[in-house]
């Protein structure tokens, strides 16, 4: 079974899908992140290429070869990629998918964009590209374990530039020391900039172990936990983190950027069309360690390790299911992330008339307390609403 498509004789026609593609590798592993990453220098590097490919062709046949409505290169690093391993990635899509995008986005670390490695990316087809900054200063930097240095990130950003290429940078706020004159330094020169679309993210710490601890060299798990915690000690409080982001909307709307989602921000014409899938509960396939795919109605993924990885895709094993997921409640709490909001007469239409009921009762409830606003049947988060989203998204779970 290749995980593909669950039913029937033939895969179900399909107008377009979303296509997600995993680069773990990275330089160094950054303290703070819980995604699948691994160390560029991986022995299992050539294998897990291997793999990547192998899933790519599998899946889109299965599939029936669909049309992709866009593609979003993610990582760890993927402009640690060199050329011949871009363009091996690029047939197998080709190969495998109608490839007519609207939008090809690359994650690239700021110290990685040479010219040979933009090249590759240009001949893929890359519209844009996500720029992870996290902090513009030296002092944000060492705070989050990040290795490039702040003088990096404008000469990236002129590159792409040059390229013709839409511009996002990555932000995290609420690292330890950092001040309300900090954030707002920080913002203003990110504005300087002119990027097209900003994700402002605040620094969450998961304080439980993670299948991508194995790809790396050394302590393992417990040496990133005690970084965890002391820096979850020193970092601001949740009164503090709030303050950081409700001065992020200010700032960044008097620059002219719309907050569209709740940790992003754009000009006009320029938000994620690829991300609009996710938080729109559209389809999209993930290919590679740690994936997320959601198909059929079926959200699944595939193992962070890449060992396991590695031998899923040899053995032509499926993806795995996830349990316990809710389309309901994951459409409502996705289409409340964007600041359109949830219209419950269109989710009536698609969900029935029950859970359109049950979904009304928990956002009234929270409506009375400040953080849902309504106009006839649609609801959207409010400024209050948006910093407090976890505790209107609990009250809408089956």
């Amino acid at each position: 079974m290749n995980g593909g498509w669950t039913g029937g004789d033939s895969p179900p026609a399909r107008s377009g899908i979303a296509l997600y593609v995993h680069i773990p590798f990275c330089a160094a592993r950054c303290p703070y992140c819980d995604f699948a990453t691994a160390p560029a220098t991986s022995r299992l590097r050539s294998r897990y290429l291997d793999a990547l490919v192998t899933e790519t062709l599998r899946e889109g046949a299965a599939l029936g070869h669909p049309r992709l409505r866009s593609i979003y290169v993610g990582g760890g690093t993927p402009s640690l990629l060199e050329p011949d391993e871009v363009a091996r990635i690029s047939a197998a899509i080709d190969a495998a998918f109608v490839r007519r995008p609207r939008e090809v986005t690359v994650e690239v670390n700021p110290a990685t964009l040479d010219r040979a490695r933009l090249d590759a990316w240009l001949a893929f087809g890359v519209t844009r590209i996500s720029l992870g900054a996290q902090s513009l200063t030296a002092r944000g930097l060492r705070a989050l374990g990040r290795t490039h240095q702040p003088e990096d990130v404008a000469p990236a950003v002129g590159a792409a530039r040059e390229a013709g290429l839409d511009v996002s940078l990555d932000l995290i706020f609420g690292w330890p020391g950092q001040t309300a004159d900090d954030w707002t330094s920080e913002l203003d020169t990110a504005v300087s900039l002119g990027p097209d679309h900003l994700s402002c993210y605040p620094l969450e710490l998961a304080l439980e172990p993670e299948d991508a601890v194995v790809n790396w060299p050394g302590g393992g798990w417990p040496v990133v936990e005690r970084w965890r915690r002391a820096t979850a000690a020193a970092q601001a409080d949740d009164r503090g983190l709030a303050l950081l982001y409700a001065l992020t909307h200010r700032r960044l709307a008097r620059a002219g950027y719309r907050h569209y989602e709740i940790a992003n921000w754009a000009r006009a014409g320029h938000r994620s069309l690829h991300n609009a899938t996710y938080w729109r509960n559209g389809e999209w396939l993930g290919v590679g360690a740690g994936a997320h795919s959601h198909l059929d109605g079926i959200r699944s993924h595939r193992p962070a390790s890449l060992a396991a990885y590695v031998d899923r895709i040899e053995r032509g094993a499926a993806r795995i299911v996830d349990g316990g997921s809710d389309p309901v409640s994951d459409s409502a709490i996705l289409a409340l992330r964007l600041d359109t909001g949830i219209d419950l007469a269109r989710f009536a239409a698609r969900f029935g008339p029950a859970a359109r009921d049950r979904i009304a009762a928990g956002l009234r409830a929270a409506g009375g307390r400040g953080l849902v606003r309504w106009s006839g049947d649609r609801a959207r988060l409010t400024p209050r609403g948006r910093i407090l989203a976890n505790e209107v998204f609990v009250r809408l779970i089956a």
